[in-house]
């Protein structure tokens, strides 16, 4: 006997009937009306004479164009992701795992230490921690709508920022088409999708959890203190301490390795440098500028003597660290995240004590506070060396203001910008070592996504940092009130990148974009008295 089911799936119906779509076929494939259908033998054969030609390219021209033919094998991924079912169910305690590993990588493991095959991009621990998370991400939102929901749920806490976000990942693809070497700006983008973009919407989903936005900043406290250690190391040893001493298949044959590796010393001064595992001590000395707030919220909101003395601690440590980095940038930063910190404890301690004299008082006389903050960076020896810098440093200011001087014709005459990663090659300021440099990041950013992309670009941090500062003064809850070392770190990093254009900690910074998405979402539910979200599965 032939059921209904079995009759429709064992003749075909006339031209024109309805007919029934078989189980685990793609819809809109069945049907002799389909022009995929009908013609399916000539597109497989087309498929083929494709692979094999492929095969062929990927065999002899890998090693000279191998992000060109890796395009196709990462379409079909995503192809793939792309159809997975909606299960209900998604790898997001794997994300956050992974998300803890690119943090610990991104700020732990040099990112020049990596294995390097003949003809293979190098396979850093970056890399090895970052593409595996982009991945679990992407399957996460295809396989579960929970997953969907959540993650909006989340960017919705600041609308603004994700959009902007959006069209900032527009115009740097565009830019693409504006550069004069497509090859690298293909790279530099496909960097910036991957440790920039595809990073903050992980955060945002990452750390709508209770607890996960605490754990980060213990983990950038402990992060710190190896970082501090590690530089008091090199400098009295005056060397990477694993300089010298890499096994063979971790060391890389390159130029920039060999520059890096190369002991750092200011010019005039003949002072060493220190810089961890970052690529130059101004590096360092931004990561550490960057989680002095994390440091300093710790310290103040201990519930226990013993922690916050060994917090109270790593302050000066910290401070030390930063001396040995030479660098007027980390020094401005540290200095910042006291001000600012202290302007934040006082508007709350005013909100919370109404008996308080010091919080209202601090508050009120907060404008003379850091007028007198700047004139003592002026008037006292050590502390306007350590900020504005001496003969030694003044090399460097000139420099950032020559290249102030050739930049901005140049946006003038090209507004639409010059491509993602062209900043430095288009300005063509070459210091005294024979490196093409670029040492403003708002002229970084100018230059390569225009002036347009510009105003995009820190409009993102604007927002960031107004919605995350005004939902931190309207909330009672404990871990939302980590919004204020969030916020700092933000506006530290933008004061920062007006004299430092490299990119090392940009990853950081966007996973605190997403995490300050992620807490003000939490304090706007929190507001309307509805229960702290969870994760899908977390």
């Amino acid at each position: 006997m032939i059921t209904t089911s079995d009759k429709y799936d064992s003749f075909p119906l006339r031209k024109g009937a309805p007919q029934r779509r078989r189980k685990g076929t793609l819809g809109g494939y069945t049907g002799t009306d389909n022009i995929w259908r009908r013609n399916r033998r000539t597109l497989m054969f087309l498929f083929a004479i494709f692979a094999v030609l492929y095969g062929f390219a990927f065999t002899l021209f890998s090693t000279f164009f191998l992000l060109q033919l890796a395009i196709p094998l990462v379409v079909l991924a995503l192809f793939v992701i792309w159809l997975l079912p909606d299960s209900g169910r998604a790898p997001t305690k794997l994300l956050y795992q992974l998300m803890l590993a690119f943090i610990i990588a991104l700020l732990c493991w040099p990112d020049y230490i990596a294995l390097a095959f003949p003809g293979l991009p190098w396979m850093t621990m970056v890399r090895l921690t970052g593409i595996p998370m982009a991945f679990i991400l992407l399957i996460s939102l295809s396989a579960s709508s929970r997953v969907r929901h959540d993650l909006m749920e989340s960017l919705n806490g600041i609308p603004i920022l994700w959009k902007l976000m959006l069209i900032f990942t527009a115009i740097a693809t565009i830019s693409v088409v504006f550069s004069n070497d497509k090859t690298l700006s293909i790279s530099k983008l496909t960097i910036a999708l991957l440790y920039w973009v595809s990073i903050f919407f992980a955060s945002a989903y990452v750390f709508r959890s209770p607890g996960r936005v605490i754990r980060l900043s213990y983990l950038l406290w402990g992060i710190a203190v190896l970082v501090c250690l590690n530089g008091i190391w090199e400098a009295r040893i005056q060397a990477l301490p694993w300089a010298g001493h890499l096994p063979s298949f971790l060391q890389v044959e390159d130029e920039a390795v060999q520059r890096i590796m190369t002991p750092h010393a200011r010019a005039v001064s003949g002072i060493y440098r220190v810089q961890s595992k970052f690529t130059t001590p101004l590096g360092m000395a931004e990561f550490l500028a960057l989680s002095m707030p994390f440091i300093l919220h710790l310290m103040m909101t201990a519930r226990n003597t013993a922690l916050r003395l060994v917090t109270a601690l790593t302050i000066p440590l910290v401070l030390y660290a930063i001396v040995l980095t030479d660098s007027r940038l980390g020094v401005v930063g540290f200095l910042m995240a006291f001000m600012i910190y202290l302007l934040y404890w006082s508007a709350r301690r005013w909100r919370e004590r109404k008996d308080s004299i010091v919080a209202p008082a601090t508050v009120l006389g907060y404008p003379l506070i850091f007028a007198l903050f700047i004139m003592a960076t002026f008037v006292v020896g050590r502390l306007r060396i350590m900020v504005w810098g001496g003969g030694a440093a003044q090399f460097s200011t000139n420099a950032r203001q020559e290249q102030l001087d050739m930049g901005l014709p140049m946006i003038m005459s090209h507004p639409w910008g010059y491509g993602i990663g062209m900043g430095a090659g288009t300005l063509g300021y070459v210091s005294p070592g024979g490196v093409v440099t670029i040492d403003t990041y708002f002229l970084a950013v100018a230059l390569e996504y225009g002036v347009v992309g510009f105003m995009v670009y820190y409009a993102m941090f604007v927002a960031a940092i107004y919605h995350g500062g005004k939902a931190l003064l309207t909330t009672q809850d404990r871990e939302i009130l980590y919004l204020a070392p969030l916020v700092i770190s933000a506006i530290n990093f933008v004061i920062i990148k007006s004299i430092f254009s490299q990119q090392e900690n940009h990853p950081l910074i966007f996973i605190v974009l997403g995490a300050i998405t992620a807490l003000t979402m939490r304090a706007n539910l929190n507001s309307e008295n509805k229960s702290p979200p969870t994760s899908a599965l977390a």
